[in-house]
């Protein structure tokens, strides 16, 4: 079974996980799915360490998208792998980081992943401690997901992200939950995904609430822990 949650901010958020019920009936065979600002990966020290003890002790496996607030200098230091078809950093045997622009074949289900965004708040952030360019993708980024998916027909099982595509954050997110609605490259790019994929259901988070938006299939998570199937939540 894979679950689906929202952005944990190493132990800020992690709450809905520490008191989930579901999750700890889990097995070694099912997977947590993170859709951005994990943060298990921050300081390089004791922070890094006792989070990624938490889940390393948790019965499932642990999967992210990046979001805009993870230390890409540290993340990024990390090897890159294949796994399931596409590209990950592993951080540890029980963490994986499923990174932008790939699709994973996980329980025979087509998973496209494309992490990043843009900080509202990097104004009150340090350069290199707090805050790194990286949070927005890449040209190269960009090029791969585009690539991938024309591979798969743009046909996919679910699509999973941080951000959610321009034109449903400026309208239905942004009607239902006030937002500053700025520049962000990586929500101009979901715009041209959206536009062209054919998907069951899209998964995002980074906009701190739940919401479901019936007419795109598209589901943004914070709190709520959702099976990644049937959509019901799980407590």
């Amino acid at each position: 079974m894979i679950y689906i949650t929202g952005d944990t901010h190493g132990f800020n958020d992690i709450d809905k996980l520490v008191l989930n019920k579901t999750l700890a009936s889990l097995s070694k065979d099912d997977y947590l799915l993170i859709t951005g600002d994990f943060g298990g990966i921050w300081d390089g020290g004791m922070h890094d360490e006792d989070i990624l003890d938490y889940y390393t002790e948790r019965p499932y496996m642990t999967l992210f998208v990046d979001g805009n607030h993870e230390n890409f200098d540290l993340l990024n230091s990390y090897p890159v792998e294949q796994w399931n078809g596409g590209k990950i950093h592993r951080i540890t045997d029980k963490v994986i980081h499923l990174m932008r622009g790939q699709i994973f074949n996980i329980e025979n289900m087509s998973i496209f992943t494309f992490g990043g965004a843009l900080s509202i708040d990097k104004a009150y952030r340090t350069f290199g401690t707090s805050w790194w360019p990286e949070e927005e993708p890449s040209e190269e980024e960009y090029s791969e997901a585009i690539e991938n998916l024309e591979k798969k027909g743009f046909l996919v099982d679910y699509i999973v992200t941080h951000a959610a595509p321009e034109s449903i954050v400026r309208n239905e997110i942004n009607t239902a939950h006030k937002l500053l609605c700025l520049d962000c490259e990586t929500e101009k790019f979901l715009d041209k995904v959206l536009k062209r994929a054919v998907y069951r259901r899209w998964y995002c988070g980074h906009y701190h609430f739940d919401m479901d938006i019936p007419e795109h299939r598209l589901t943004v998570l914070y709190q709520n822990v959702l099976d990644i199937k049937t959509q019901n939540r799980v407590k």
